[in-house]
């Protein structure tokens, strides 16, 4: 193996870290009710990113309840423990709470950030040396990816773009540091996959994207819950996503100091902290129609891959919480 796979894989372990086991990591005093316990809202995050970006921007300062942290290495595991009741709410990409809620039609989808036409948070790559110039360069190549995530979904829009069948590739569904680690030792040709790793591949490896396989319309994440946690504890949420909505639009504006903690809190280099914080931008949105809408095109691409029951994700938007869209009012100062 040489130097440089060595390099990439030790980085990419970096990445992986700790969130290759489910951490539960309380925040002590600056988290806790003033008028005392009793009051805890378990919040996943991944790498460090939901609790750096809130860290950065001051709001988990005199939180009136306690914050249990639970790190996860993909969206799909924390799905997987919001489902289980092992948690209370978590982002994902709306592709993977479309295929979770196939299985579970309990969880909800409580807020949405809207990415816009051209979000660079995940993306088709390949090597540097790659032959591949487009899609239709990859038929009869191996491509790997997380099955029901944002990579996932990306890959497959890209393949309809391209006029490509699945067949006409070979997609090896893998873990995200396992599908990291056959790109980096050459076992597959492409890999599609989403910010921290694609900031990674791209500023430290030199991997090249060959599509974001935009389409015209939104991208969308949503803060995934469950019907028994929205039922429980509605207000900690609400307060939660105003405070989440707060911190991504003071995100937007200050990516060098957001990069600076997020750093900090993961491990990771910090050139690759501000590449992805450049890139991470997204605006706070109710879950409404157009959120629907979004769903439902994803379904389509999605069609051959979900199993029955093909359940409408539709059903699972709360618009209960759509008040706490806006923060309550301007983000506060970094902190």
């Amino acid at each position: 193996m040489s130097g440089a796979i060595r390099r990439m894989k030790a980085l990419w372990r970096t990445l992986a870290g700790a969130a290759v086991a489910v951490l539960l990591v309380p925040l002590g005093g600056c988290d806790r009710p003033a008028d005392g316990d009793g009051q805890v809202l378990r919040v996943g995050t991944h790498r460090g990113g939901t609790r750096g970006m809130m860290l950065a921007a001051g709001e988990l300062k005199d939180v009136p309840y306690r914050i249990e942290w639970a790190q996860f290495p993909s969206a799909q595991t924390q799905i997987e423990a919001i489902s289980a009741n092992a948690v209370d709410v978590g982002i994902a990409g709306a592709a993977s709470f479309l295929f979770a809620y196939n299985g579970n039609p309990q969880l909800r989808a409580i807020q949405a950030m809207d990415g816009g036409p051209e979000q660079k948070a995940v993306a088709v790559i390949v090597p540097e040396k790659s032959a591949a110039r487009d899609m239709r360069d990859l038929r009869g190549r191996s491509i790997a990816t997380t099955r029901g995530s944002v990579g996932h979904i990306t890959l497959l829009q890209a393949l309809e773009q391209a006029h490509l069948k699945t067949s006409d590739v070979s997609i090896s569904f893998l873990s995200p540091n396992d599908a990291m680690t056959a790109f980096a030792t050459g076992k597959v040709d492409a890999l599609a996959i989403w910010l921290p790793y694609l900031a990674t591949a791209v500023r430290s490896h030199h991997a090249r994207v060959l599509t974001y396989a935009w389409n015209g319309t939104s991208n969308y994440l949503v803060q995934v819950s469950s019907d028994a946690s929205v039922r429980a504890k509605h207000a900690l949420l609400e307060d939660f996503l105003r405070r989440y909505a707060r911190a991504q639009l003071w995100a937007n504006g200050h990516p060098r100091e957001w990069s600076e903690i997020s750093s900090r809190e993961t491990g990771v280099p910090r050139d690759i902290a501000a590449y992805s914080a450049e890139r991470w931008h997204w605006t706070p949105a109710p879950v409404d129609g157009r959120v629907a809408d979004a769903l439902h095109e994803t379904a389509r691409i999605f069609a051959a891959e979900l199993p029955p029951p093909h359940r409408d994700g539709a059903a699972g938007l709360d618009s209960s919480f759509d008040d706490a869209v806006d923060g309550s009012g301007g983000p506060r100062s970094g902190g």
